[in-house]
């Protein structure tokens, strides 16, 4: 753990063939383990989400635990008009919401918050990314 970050762990798992010489966000799944919630692990994607935000493709925020704060992802070039959050009523229907927002193909990067996340789950969620050519970005807190 690194004390200055609170953050344990960042795990990313990029599509088969992915190029070494680009990010390779489209169909990708990354896992960032926290130990608070927050902006700071937010901080890690804010390059990456303004970037996709200029490509005019959605990014989704599922279960976010506060209310994405506009200026902060305005400063940081995110477009807001491509910010799309939604509140499941349930931790179930927020893996479905997951799942269907990264296979649409609409999402450049699908960012959520919650509780549960198995290696069955990941693997649809991933399988879900490639498919869409989306980003899933998992923030769990430890």
């Amino acid at each position: 753990m690194n004390p200055a970050t609170d953050m344990t762990t960042c795990v990313s798992y990029y599509p088969a063939g992915a190029a070494e010489d680009t990010l390779a966000l489209a169909g990708a799944l990354t896992e960032i383990r926290t130990h608070q919630v927050g902006n700071r692990a937010l901080a890690l994607v804010l390059p990456a989400l303004a970037r996709l935000s200029q490509e005019r493709r959605w990014l989704a925020w599922i279960a976010p635990p506060d209310i994405p704060a506009g200026p902060l992802l305005a400063a940081a070039g995110v477009d807001l008009s491509r910010v799309l959050v939604v509140h499941p009523r349930a931790c179930a229907d927020g893996l479905r919401a997951v799942e269907q927002a990264l296979r649409a193909g609409t999402c450049g990067a699908v960012l959520a918050w919650l509780t549960r996340a198995d290696d069955e789950t990941l693997h649809r969620l991933r399988s879900a990314a490639e498919d869409g050519h989306s980003w899933g970005v998992m923030f769990h807190t430890v």
